[in-house]
């Protein structure tokens, strides 16, 4: 088991309701086997652990009776997870199969192929990780906070109703009624562990209406100094290009880094819209946002420009950084105009919702786009 390895889900599982919460246990292994599924598998493979990483993550004392191991396995397959979609909504099984090899000391299992679109071949949407973020984390609470907060991480905040909350933690109804039993039990207990053991930092705001605590209002924080990895990771990592280019990036950067896990979020949609002018481009950008003085969140305004750049994209249309200059150097005779998409100082709310005007840019696009292909056929 690498502890380097990534884990890589799209916001839809993450956000999803777990009907059947998993143990703080049994979202370790998910989440090992999540991290191994690489970019470019189009299928899901079976996932092999040894019962002696089993154990590991597990706690077990002494010498792994395979008993245990089949128990948490089979408790695994019967934990369900609820997702909702364009069309409604899917409810699916985690875990589809186990198998376990005599004489070798490793169990396969397989994920449910309904999880395929939500764990594979990812291209926009999706949230990463290291692995080694949630391993010493002892809660399953803890754990769900903690990918709930990394999904939000750029935008530094996130609000929720407290009910819909509960859900997201796998609280069953009834459960935990009383706020302040939810707060003290639940709440602040993750948010002191993930603070104490992870890269994140939380803090947390209630939105009141009347007396009743109606939301709960997140501050996150992201400690590169704090970030759960093994000593030199640079070093040990395999040489490749989006390494390389990362830590290039790292020295043009001012004020912030690229983590190796956000930066393979972003390096993978920026590859697809500029493909060779990738490290072009994305110089631009640093280069605009260390100069541009009305920037306050490096990473997140760098991760919204990027989201929005690939909403052009699919649509069809092209755009580039090249000509960005700060606000402050821009003479008054200029012009140029900077796109509405880019200007925007308004952070998005939802990281996953485009701005009506963009919206309206799209479907012209594509309307123009399938007049063409019509003409053509």
């Amino acid at each position: 088991m690498n502890e380097n390895h990534v884990v890589t889900q799209s916001n839809r599982l993450i956000e999803a309701r777990h009907m059947k919460p998993l143990s703080a246990r049994e979202q370790k292994i998910i989440l090992t086997m999540v991290s191994m599924i690489q970019p470019s598998d189009i299928d899901f493979k079976e996932y092999s652990i040894s019962i002696k990483e089993f154990s590991e993550m597990l706690g077990l004392k002494g010498h792994a009776k395979y008993e245990e191991i089949k128990e948490v396995a089979l408790n695994l397959q019967a934990k369900t997870i609820f997702i909702p979609d364009e069309d409604g909504f899917i409810t699916t099984n985690w875990v589809a199969s186990q198998r376990y090899q005599e004489g070798e000391g490793i169990i396969k299992l397989s994920f449910s192929p309904y999880l395929k679109p939500y764990l594979l071949q990812l291209k926009t949407q999706f949230t990463s990780y290291k692995l080694s973020n949630i391993l010493s984390l002892g809660s399953g609470y803890s754990i769900r906070l903690y990918e709930l907060m990394k999904k939000w991480q750029h935008l530094g905040a996130w609000e929720y109703p407290v009910d819909e909350l509960k859900l997201k933690f796998g609280i069953e109804e009834g459960v935990y009624s009383r706020y302040t039993h939810f707060k003290n039990r639940v709440l602040k207990k993750a948010i002191e562990e993930v603070n104490e053991k992870t890269d994140l930092h939380i803090k947390f705001t209630e939105i009141k209406k009347g007396r009743k605590v109606e939301r709960i209002a997140f501050a996150i924080q992201h400690s590169v100094d704090k970030e759960i990895q093994l000593p030199s990771l640079d070093n040990q990592l395999e040489p490749n290009e989006t390494n390389e280019l990362r830590i290039h990036l790292n020295k043009l950067a001012i004020g912030y880094q690229f983590d190796t896990a956000f930066f393979a979020q972003l390096h993978q949609g920026a590859s697809l819209i500029w493909k060779d002018d990738v490290e072009q481009e994305l110089e631009f950008l640093i280069r605009y946002v260390n100069e541009e003085k009305s920037v306050k969140n490096p990473l997140g305004f760098i991760k919204a420009k990027i989201t929005s750049a690939w909403d052009i994209h699919e649509a069809g249309g092209h755009i580039t950084f090249a000509d960005l200059q700060p606000l402050e150097e821009r003479s008054t005779g200029r012009q140029e105009k900077l796109p509405d998409w880019f200007t925007s100082r308004n952070q998005p709310q939802e990281a996953a919702k485009p701005n009506p005007e963009l919206e309206k840019e799209k479907e012209q696009m594509l309307k123009r786009l399938a007049d063409k292909k019509r003409k053509e056929t």
